[in-house]
């Protein structure tokens, strides 16, 4: 399968005969990297009421959500593509960074230079527009169909604007300061004035240039070691908690987070990438939630019953230790996808199966496993983590999260273990069943049955390796699978739950 076909038949977008259609019928012509003006992009928006900071305020309610990077941990961020996915999973606010090229392009990058999210090397102000013609978006996290031709391009802000003006509320920041002026031109010129934030960093001295413009203001924090109590309440003393925004990371200290509620401007927190984050942040009174996965974090319910690696893109909610770092990406090879992250545990949350429908029932989940490259330490394993009251990372030993987790260990034994939160060491369930030592390359296939009273975990593709364990201590929907050792390369495929 091609990488547009795997893109296509995820959903993400449609194909058509000289572009992609993206969202509401957003025709991108990839022979000019530009959006179709006469396209669907304006006339979407022509036809409704546009939103504006305003008019999203009134019904956006106590809790709400915003694209972060568009929705940078499933499509490139800040594509065109990015933005038009989280509109299309129900954004009414967008962030967007724009920075300028050395010959005056207004272009929506988030980094100085294009070498992280790119093919290209290179500071973006030090470079001509003209380089944007021989370069794509480049995220190995996100899955190898992104490389397949249609490349997705670093987008224009001229042909953002055209696109999503007027579909919701856009948050511009100016990563080079050079290019304030000119974003503040562009919104102006395309009459986006009142659907219009402006995102500065919380010491910046443009925020009162904005605000003496007429436009509300996202101020952030862009890093925990930047939130102090102080800073806060500095802070807020510049906003309008009728208008703007105080946003925050997702700090660690509780107890500055409710500084920041306190000061009654509404707090944002970001960059979320988990619906147990998200509640979190509400819980203690943050009003919007800067959501990198928007329609996942934003819902509540499964998306699918089964994997889908053979299509060679991440999944909305399958996210690793980081879902926005290359460091912990998975890798995929025809219908499987593999683990092999160097120097720490390897585990991948699988949100998007999650919670189990028949949690609190019975369910089956069923998949095959392989070593391509072994560990070194013959008593790691692998591992199927359930019953997990929600999406938190989980890895071994680590004493977070309440569930059970399913193991075969290098040296072929099988187990079955309880976990606690807080308590780094398992309880054994049942006893340990003893089978063949995998082999290199050696696919091995897998069953664990959940009832409201029993477990039963067994590899299938030998006689005999069973184990029953009566056990109904938690009954939790979401699952993980991954590997406990530091090295070796670990592949799954053919993962369902029924």
């Amino acid at each position: 399968m091609t990488g547009v076909s795997r893109r296509a038949a995820l959903g993400l977008f449609g194909i058509g005969a000289t572009g992609i259609g993206v969202g509401a019928g957003v025709l991108i012509d990839r022979s000019s990297g530009s959006v179709n003006a006469a396209g669907a992009g304006q006339a979407a928006a022509a036809s409704t009421a546009p939103v504006t900071v305003a008019s999203w305020a009134a019904t956006r309610g106590d809790r709400y959500y915003i694209g972060h990077r568009g929705s940078g941990d499933v499509y490139p961020e800040h594509s065109l593509e990015a933005y038009l996915g989280a509109l299309a999973g129900g954004a009414a606010c967008l962030e967007i960074s724009v920075g300028m090229t050395s010959d005056g392009v207004l272009v929506c990058m988030h980094d100085p230079t294009y070498d992280r999210t790119t093919t290209a090397k290179g500071i973006i102000s030090a470079l001509p527009s003209t380089v944007l013609r021989g370069i794509r978006l480049s995220l190995p996290q996100l899955g190898p169909a992104w490389a397949a031709d249609p490349t997705v391009q670093v987008p224009l802000l001229e042909d953002v604007l055209r696109a999503v003006g007027g579909r919701a509320v856009l948050c511009l920041e100016a990563k080079n300061g050079n290019a304030f002026p000119a974003v503040l031109a562009a919104v102006q010129a395309h009459g986006l004035k009142n659907s219009v934030m402006i995102k500065l960093g919380y010491n910046s001295a443009r925020i009162a240039k904005a605000k003496a413009a007429g436009y509300p203001v996202f101020a952030y924090f862009g890093a925990t070691a930047d939130v102090t109590a102080d800073r806060i309440k500095t802070l807020a003393g510049q906003l309008d908690r009728t208008r703007d925004c105080l946003v925050i990371p997702t700090l660690d200290d509780d107890n500055l987070v409710k500084t920041a509620v306190e000061t009654g401007i509404p707090v944002w927190a970001f960059a979320v990438h988990r619906r147990s984050e998200a509640a979190h942040f509400f819980a203690l009174g943050c009003k919007g939630i800067v959501a990198s996965s928007l329609k996942y974090v934003s819902t509540a319910e499964p998306s699918a019953t089964a994997d889908t690696w053979s299509f060679g893109a991440i999944a909305p909610g399958e996210m690793t230790k980081d879902p926005s770092s290359a460091a912990y990406a998975p890798t995929w090879s025809e219908d499987e996808m593999r683990l092999g992250a160097k120097g720490s545990q390897h585990f991948l949350t699988l949100g998007q199966l999650g919670p189990v429908a028949a949690a609190a029932a019975s369910y089956t989940v069923e998949f095959e496993s392989s070593w391509p490259t072994l560990p070194g330490t013959t008593d790691d394993n692998m591992s199927l983590v359930f019953g997990h009251a929600d999406d938190a990372y989980y890895q071994h030993r680590s004493g977070l999260g309440t569930g059970y987790h399913a193991i075969l260990r290098a040296n072929g034994s099988l187990e079955l273990f309880r976990h606690q939160d807080g308590q780094p060491d398992g309880v054994q369930l049942g006893s340990t069943a003893k089978t063949p030592a995998p082999t290199a390359g050696q696919w091995m296939k897998f069953r664990l049955s959940v009832t409201p009273s029993d477990i039963t975990w067994a590899r299938t593709d030998v006689a005999g390796a069973t184990i029953s364990a009566s056990d109904r201590t938690v009954r939790g929907g979401y699952l993980h699978l991954g590997r406990s050792s530091t090295d070796g390369v670990l592949a799954f495929r053919g993962l369902s739950v029924s």
